[in-house]
């Protein structure tokens, strides 16, 4: 039994099945709690509740090199669940009808000083 009800709440994006994005996947869980990744043999379906984000700095910490926001998740991204933003430093996705989230923002050393 899932901790929410994903088919109700569930929100994130179905990625094709390939290395990066299992490191997107392994991302989303570092930085949510309670989500579900499914290995359908194609793809990667990732669904957290209501909110699901994605930092790029979490992901260049696992890659251990720079990554694109925007650019490189949309390659492997065919779909998703719920509405989305993607800034150069992260993405959102949340459940349509709620308010919009704010996007991950810039890492500490990025910060306006």
């Amino acid at each position: 039994m899932s901790p929410f009800d994903a088919a109700a709440l569930g929100v994130g994006p179905v990625l094709q099945s390939t290395p990066f994005a299992q490191v997107i996947a392994a991302a989303i869980m570092e930085d949510n709690d309670d989500v579900i990744v499914s290995d359908r043999g194609g793809y990667l379906r990732v669904l957290a509740p209501r909110v699901c984000l994605l930092s790029r700095a979490t992901v260049e910490a696992a890659t251990g090199s720079p990554v694109r926001f925007p650019g490189e998740l949309e390659v492997i991204m065919s779909s998703f669940a719920g509405r989305m933003r993607l800034t150069e430093h992260g993405a959102v996705w949340w459940l349509a009808g709620e308010s919009a989230p704010d996007p991950p923002g810039p890492p500490a050393n990025d910060a306006v000083r």
